[in-house]
């Protein structure tokens, strides 16, 4: 049969498909264009809910700096000239209070009213006070221009005395705190607004001082009018911005958030899907004939393979990032730490011996943070020992200072009686660096953050506390702050896994963690660790490295094998000093030809290599010379395969010095 007609089924069948897949193709697109506007329009209302949200806590917070100051005890004596200076006291502590006035609901007259001098004999009723609650809610107000200290918000509080209301407390809000507030959670080309339950702005993204107070524009006075909790209406602002705005009402304040943005963000998606559709379908009729029978029988299967492809390029990938820094980093600190300790050994000028111990200090720092790296890429478990407070809180002073605002103050309070605690060092400076970031994002505007560490009226317990002053939580919130993945913090702005990390890194060391918070007083996150004894051996004072001590080193031949000429050459070098009879070979293979001609006593070689790694390159060295020692360096290294092998090998742990080279050759040698 000619292969045409063979042909043929394969194109009509790729030609009968190609109309649904084409409808398909377009409708997919359309749905996913249609999808885009609706996200954005979620989106829009998701911040305007979120500001709504916000807003309403800081009444709340107000309200509740009220009942306070409303249950006073110069409040409940009606002695109102303590009230009166109470009240300056609350004011001063509150900046975005601008006013605070006592009415005698009974009596229509004002009690005191803190933008004039206290008077006994009290004043007629101003407009503002006038009004009938029916119930002790408190009650949101609307803003206002005229009146001291204004333009302000008014928010009331009824207060019952013998059951029945008899007291009106009022207070005037600043509406630059609202303002505040929106600035902070408006983005990039969004204009919005805070406006009360008459439309009035109370806080606008654009020309506030002009429009604060003035009523919004119709389409906003329409949208409220309309009686809906929340939606999406055309507008253009006065600045002539042309826009789609979504609002949220607040139910229990009626003060309403807005958020517009362009409205060819939200049209653009629509008319595109209308293009997609001729477009579309022109292009797909045209190669879909061509496309369709190959697709249908391989799109499956090469999902399923692209996806397995990308997970294990995406392991491999971290895999060998994890285990080539390591390697590079240990090589590089190898030969930095130990040429600084030979060059300790030579320098007798003073000035250049401490450039040089410096030096030497900034490489063992940067042996640790390789350590550090290795540990938590391989989940390294808690390791609980007597930790020094007194050495890893300062310690840690630049790293905090540069994860907060330059407006944060950082102090730090040290009890001399409280110093030595049992936990895991490395978990202890993860869970300060957790507990400051907190802090510092719970003071959106600057403040205190102190570090301390204090005696607890337990004597078996030592106190490390993080304080700040910034916004503080509501019980319902610091009750649960704790648990793991629970925050407060907006979408993609925290893991919730912070706080739960410090709580765990208490537990697992015997303690446990206290908060201590309230709106608008900031917060304490104590955890509680257990006291201990220092170590006996106390750390000494720094000291240049002495001479490595004498050694048995009778000229034993040493076959030294690194892919890296620096470690390579420290390593040689120092067994030549030491009185053996070192030899180099660049890779494996080279070895492999040294150990033919002259066989060593000890096979002193690098883990990570090309082309075999040194555990292979051991097990052959083994097999072809009998009684070989074998000395393995490696700062990664798996130490269980080490072991599993049969070549058993000795390992030592990049970087290390030449004190710490000999000491494990001639442990080798002698093993």
């Amino acid at each position: 049969m000619p292969a045409t007609f063979i042909q043929r089924p394969y194109f009509l069948l790729g030609a009968a498909l190609a109309l649904p897949v084409v409808v398909l193709v377009v409708l997919q697109l359309v749905f996913a264009l249609n999808r885009e506007r609706e996200d954005i329009e979620r989106q829009t209302l998701a911040r305007a809910a979120a500001v709504s949200e916000l807003t309403d806590a800081m009444l709340e917070s107000d309200f509740a700096a009220m009942r306070v100051l409303a249950t006073s005890p110069s409040f409940v004596t009606h002695d109102w000239a303590a009230s009166y200076r109470r009240g300056r006291e609350v004011i001063a502590l509150n900046p975005a209070w601008r006013d605070i006035i006592l009415s005698d609901l009974r009596t229509r007259r004002e009690i005191f009213d803190l933008s004039q001098p206290y008077s006994a004999s009290g004043e007629a009723l101003k407009p503002i006070a006038d009004m009938h609650p029916a119930s002790a809610n408190p009650i949101v107000g609307d803003l206002s221009r005229e009146g001291a200290h204004c333009p302000c918000a008014y928010v009331h509080l009824p207060v019952s005395e013998n059951g029945a209301l008899r007291y009106l407390l009022t207070v005037a809000l600043d509406p630059r705190r609202f303002q505040n507030l929106l600035v902070r959670h408006t983005p990039a080309g969004v204009v919005s607004s805070i406006s009360d339950a008459r439309g009035v702005f109370i806080a606008r993204s654009l020309n506030f001082e002009d429009r604060v107070g003035t009523p919004g524009s119709p389409y906003l006075r329409l949208a409220l009018a309309s009686g809906r909790a929340s939606g999406i209406y055309d507008a253009t602002t006065y600045e002539g911005f042309q826009n789609k705005t979504a609002f949220v009402r607040s139910p229990s304040s009626g003060w309403s958030a807005q958020m517009a943005i362009a409205s060819l963000l939200i049209d653009r998606p629509r008319l595109l899907s209308y293009l997609t559709v001729g477009v579309g379908a022109l292009i797909a009729f045209a190669i879909a004939a061509g496309l369709i029978f190959w697709a249908l029988r391989d799109i499956a299967e090469r999902r399923r393979a692209d996806v397995q492809i990308a997970q294990t390029q995406k392991l491999e990938a971290i895999g060998q990032l994890t285990g080539g820094v390591a390697h590079d980093f240990n090589n590089l600190l190898t030969v930095m730490i130990g040429g600084l300790n030979l060059l300790l050994r030579r320098i007798e000028d003073p000035k250049q011996r401490e450039i040089a111990e410096h030096m030497l200090d900034a490489a063992k720092r940067g042996d640790k943070l390789t350590r550090q790296l290795l540990a938590f890429s391989r989940g390294k478990s808690v390791e609980l020992g007597p930790v020094d407070l007194h050495a890893l809180v300062p310690g840690m002073e630049e790293l905090l200072r540069r994860s907060i605002d330059p407006t944060a103050k950082l102090e730090f309070d040290l009890d001399p009686d409280a110093r030595w605690v049992m936990s895991d060092a490395n978990q202890l400076e993860l869970a300060i660096l957790n507990l400051v970031i907190n802090a510092r994002d719970a003071m959106p505007d600057g403040g205190r953050i102190e570090v301390s560490v204090r005696s607890t009226e337990a004597p078996n317990l030592v106190a490390l506390a993080v304080a700040d002053d910034g916004m503080g939580m509501p019980k319902d919130i610091s009750d649960r702050a704790l648990e793991p993945f629970f925050t407060t913090k907006p979408a993609g702005k925290g893991t919730g896994l912070g706080l739960a990390q410090v709580f765990g890194a208490a537990r697992q060391s015997g303690g446990s963690v206290e908060i201590e918070s309230a709106i608008g007083r900031g917060t304490v996150v104590r955890m509680l660790l257990p006291r201990t004894e220092p170590p006996r051996e106390t750390p000494k004072k720094k000291t240049a490295p002495a001479a490595p001590p004498a050694r048995t080193a009778n000229g034993q031949r040493v076959l030294v094998v690194d892919d890296e000429p620096g470690v390579r050459r420290f390593m040689a070098e120092t067994l030549r000093e030491a009185g053996y009879n070192a030899t180099e070979a660049e890779d494996p293979g080279a070895a492999l030809r040294l150990l033919h001609n002259d066989p060593p006593e000890l096979l002193l070689t690098d883990y990570s290599m090309p082309g075999m790694t040194g555990l292979e390159l051991a097990e052959r060295a083994r097999a072809e010379v009998d009684g070989l020692r074998v000395l393995i360096v490696s700062g990664y290294a798996d130490a269980a395969a080490l072991e599993a092998s049969a070549a058993r090998p000795a390992l030592l742990r990049k970087p290390f010095d030449e004190r710490a080279l000999l000491n494990a050759v001639e442990s080798a040698l002698a093993g």
